[in-house]
């Protein structure tokens, strides 16, 4: 009789008295299983806890519901604790009954909020929580061996203003949108292919298309090393075919970083591409041919303006992570080509100067907050439109 009062309760069910019983013995296993006195009071206090609100969720008391959300969150904050205290395994269990126990507990009117909470609590501690601290660490000064004094100064941003560093970043800048259009005009073409293609080649061209997320980045910049190089494959072809008398210097130039980037990042351009391209309806194509219109002009007033949100989309998952590009720099263009993502890295790992680098990464992450911000107000814009 308890059981059919319970599941006719909006947001309840006898689904959150099985994962209270469930979540419980997790508990007291973890709590018999673990050596470290704290976590074996804080694991067995929360199977007692567990076990407690089984037996008065059959009651259907009027605070009970709030009191489980209430562990809900708790057991989010223990499992997200105990994947680097005890390991990853006890962690993400106590993780995934927290949000399960919540789901089942909450009313359904409200489910779509606590949807978002775990991903919001995520971004607030390994996010918000993280760049505060680069954040407090760029108004400090260097210790005398590396590390930081609680002195704070201006001196860091005053130095990210030296034409040097100024330089850097307008570099940087320079190559992420060379990089992007270079990507978009690569990318356009191919995606409009893919859009265009018969039904059962789309998969297949899909799949060609993330080939190369499955090799390590590291892995694929390196083989662009070997195509690249003065004995590689590129200049033996050339010299072969007597078009070049000694090889190119082809690697560690600023040509090569470009193409190494426009190598990793043309994926995320055609892909926006293609699922925009995809959607589109061509029959207005051909309306527009029969208004008179050649295939420039159908391009220019149909195809382009309805594929533009693509466009800005893939510009912008091309145009962000060029910026902060290190490892490409660092391998394709040596010595000769610094970006902004390099100087940052110099600071943390080699001159151990970590307030000036974090610093230099807040304007970095300024400079990708305002191309982010151009991309939601004009593609925002244009989707109204």
């Amino acid at each position: 009789m308890f059981g059919v009062d319970i599941q006719t309760r909006k947001g309840r069910s006898l689904e959150v008295f099985g994962l209270l019983v469930i979540s419980g013995l997790l508990a007291f296993f973890i709590a018999g299983r673990t050596a470290e006195m704290p976590w074996r009071i804080v694991m067995g206090g929360m199977g007692l806890l567990d076990a407690a609100l089984a037996a008065t969720w059959i009651l259907g008391l009027p605070l009970i519901p709030t009191l489980v959300l209430v562990r809900a969150a708790l057991g989010l904050v223990l499992g997200l604790g105990m994947m680097f205290a005890l390991g990853l395994v006890p962690g993400l269990g106590l993780c995934f009954l927290a949000m399960a126990l919540g789901i089942a507990a909450i009313p359904r009117a409200r489910l779509p909020l606590l949807l978002i909470l775990p991903g919001t609590f995520y971004l607030l501690i390994f996010f918000a929580f993280a760049v505060g601290i680069i954040a407090v660490i760029s108004f400090l000064k260097r210790g005398p061996y590396g590390g930081i004094r609680w002195l704070f100064v201006l001196e860091n941003y005053q130095r990210a203003l030296d034409p040097l560093y100024v330089q850097i970043i307008l570099l940087s800048l320079w190559i992420a949108l060379v990089t992007t259009v270079l990507c978009l005009l690569i990318g356009y073409p191919v995606a409009y292919a893919m859009a265009r293609a018969p039904a059962r080649w789309r998969n297949a061209l899909l799949i060609l298309i993330m080939i190369p997320f499955w090799t390590n980045f590291l892995v694929r910049t390196l083989a662009l090393m070997f195509v690249l190089r003065s004995d590689g494959p590129i200049n033996g072809f050339l010299m072969a075919a007597g078009l070049i008398q000694e090889p190119l210097s082809l690697l560690f130039t600023q040509n090569a970083v470009i193409l190494g980037l426009v190598y990793g990042e043309l994926p995320f351009m055609i892909l926006p591409l293609y699922a925009t391209l995809e959607r589109l309806d061509f029959s207005l194509v051909e309306a527009a041919y029969d208004l008179g219109a050649n295939e420039w002009h159908a391009f220019r007033r149909v195809i382009w303006p309805l594929t533009l949100p693509g466009v800005l989309a893939g510009s912008t998952l091309v145009f962000i992570p060029s910026v902060g590009a290190f490892i490409t720099p660092d391998l394709l263009g040596g010595a000769k080509t610094m970006m902004i993502g390099n100087v940052i890295q110099y600071q943390f790992l080699t001159v151990r100067h970590w307030p000036f680098g974090s610093a230099l990464s807040l304007i970095l992450m300024a400079m990708v907050l305002a191309a982010t911000m151009v991309y939601l107000r004009v593609g925002g814009r244009e989707r109204v439109l």
